[in-house]
């Protein structure tokens, strides 16, 4: 019986190394704070998939505690600490690097692109090319291309696939509103009659 006991802790210390929190030294995380009534209130930072709950000085938290706020923090991990909530790794708040969100600009192209008008099941608009290449048609679009098999010969104005709402797109089409085949029909005017 203590063999069985023996080999289960055997089996047991070889396997928690792999659940162990695997960031050592100090490291950067970038994130949104939140927060949640559980266990009568947390606060934690949401990072690429990973929730991190701080501790820190007064100062430091008095800054981080903000919900929705972004956050890029200098953090290690906190020695000998257990969370209450258990919503993720404890770590050490070491220094608030930056709380502003910056702008996003994608790059953008000018490309001349050529190929029929299609829709997916999402209701989606997107142009395909000869080279098998989708193209999604961002909103709002001109309604010479909102109809199946339309054809699409133009340059165009591009942003990479990271912007598009549509799943399985290759890039990205956006029309300003400016383009001439936006412009919607101007009502004619009628002139009064001089008799």
């Amino acid at each position: 019986m203590s063999k069985i006991y023996l080999s289960l802790a055997l089996v047991f210390l070889s396997v928690l190394p792999q659940f162990a929190f695997a960031q050592k030294g100090e490291f950067t995380i970038m994130g949104i704070m939140q927060h949640t009534d559980l266990e009568g209130g947390c606060w934690f930072i949401e990072s690429k998939h990973m929730k991190y709950e701080l501790t820190g000085s007064p100062a430091v938290m008095q800054t981080c505690r903000v919900a929705g706020r972004s956050l890029t923090l200098r953090v290690r991990q906190a020695p000998m600490m257990a969370s209450t909530c258990m919503l993720g790794h404890m770590v050490e708040v070491l220094e608030v690097l930056d709380t502003v969100f910056h702008a996003h600009n994608p790059p953008f192209e000018k490309v001349k692109i050529k190929g029929v008008v299609h829709m997916t099941k999402d209701s989606c608009w997107y142009v395909l090319t000869k080279a098998k290449k989708r193209y999604e048609l961002q909103p709002p679009i001109p309604a010479k291309f909102m109809h199946r098999g339309a054809k699409y010969n133009r340059i165009s104005t591009v942003l990479p696939n990271s912007e598009s709402q549509c799943n399985n797109m290759d890039f990205v089409i956006t029309i300003s509103m400016l383009d001439p085949d936006m412009k919607q029909d101007e009502a004619r005017e009628r002139k009064s009659d001089p008799r």
